[in-house]
């Protein structure tokens, strides 16, 4: 790690610092979270907690990279990161005006999302932005369709696996931290590091915010962005595979929601108790921050893994 990259995990710190003593002095009554009525009734308490904050870690972030670390790849990363964060904000604000925890349709969502990954992959393909051969290559060595839909499924994914995530609180904020730092640990690149503690750098600020019981929740402005970063440095590194093995946790919330609808729908009855998969627990007798500590268990685990596949892999 250099010393640039250093000096970026401090000045985003102390925007983010800055930025949510702002937000806290003048948005917090502006923007109150809505909480779903057939959630947890213990979350009933959220409702109108201060949300959106993940907009102060976006700017953060991107005040923080076009300043000391404006490179080409970081720039093209940042777009990624940004356009999901409009997506997420667009959301953020839509439920705020209508007064509701679910303001904007999902297929609207998806198809957006769809959308900004596939022009981002192409922009990177195109223009040969990271120079790196992605796991991927590996199933459909030279077949750009499927190579596209795979990538795709995998932004997608793994930023609505952070959505899913960010339920309980410090939950999503703490398990991405622990991932990014795996990344910092196992990935050398420059630009890699740079990104990761950017993003680390503002996170530590909005955990303390964000420990149960929450003074501010990140919204979807935060978890879309914050999600697409993850997905975001998988493809940068060419190791999606990575993303994959510390991001366990929002592998088994996204199938948890699958697995829970699709039964649903053909049986009539429901496998968990409530999902996404932290809700199942959550009415098993869980409280918030043992679902954080065990799952942060679990990730830590995963990380010790994708340290020891990183070495086998080379």
């Amino acid at each position: 790690m250099d010393s640039r990259s250093l000096v970026v995990f401090y000045l985003s710190l102390i925007l983010s610092i800055l930025g949510f003593r702002f937000y806290f002095k003048y948005f917090r009554s502006l923007l109150p979270k809505h909480v779903r009525d057939y959630g947890p009734k213990t979350h009933l308490a959220k409702e109108g907690t201060p949300t959106m904050g993940g907009m102060v870690i976006l700017l953060s972030i991107l005040l923080t990279l076009l300043t000391l670390y404006p490179t080409r790849e970081v720039i093209v990363l940042l777009g990624l990161i940004t356009g999901y964060g409009i997506i997420g904000g667009i959301d953020d604000y839509s439920g705020i005006k209508k007064r509701s925890s679910q303001p904007l349709k999902g297929r609207y969502k998806f198809i957006a999302e769809c959308i900004i990954s596939l022009f981002w992959l192409w922009i990177v393909r195109r223009y040969n932005i990271f120079e790196i051969k992605g796991d991927f290559l590996l199933f459909y060595p030279g077949n750009l369709f499927w190579l596209y839909l795979l990538e795709t499924v995998f932004i997608v994914g793994i930023a609505n696996g952070v959505n899913f995530t960010d339920g309980v609180d410090g939950l999503a904020g703490t398990i991405i931290s622990i991932l990014l730092l795996f990344i910092i640990l196992l990935i050398k690149t420059p630009s890699i590091n740079a990104i990761s503690l950017a993003l680390l750098g503002g996170l530590s600020v909005f955990l303390f915010y964000n420990a149960h019981p929450a003074k501010l929740i990140m919204g979807d402005v935060g978890s879309l962005s914050l999600g697409a970063s993850i997905a975001g440095l998988g493809i940068a590194m060419g190791k999606e595979w990575l993303v994959l093995v510390l991001g366990i946790i929002f592998i088994l919330e996204n199938l948890s929601v699958m697995i829970q609808v699709s039964y649903y729908k053909l049986t009539g009855r429901r496998i968990f108790k409530m999902s996404p998969l932290h809700h199942h627990f959550e009415l098993s007798g869980w409280s918030e921050p043992q679902v954080v500590t065990r799952f942060s268990l679990l990730t830590l685990l995963a990380g010790i893994l994708g340290v020891y596949i990183n070495g086998i892999k080379g």
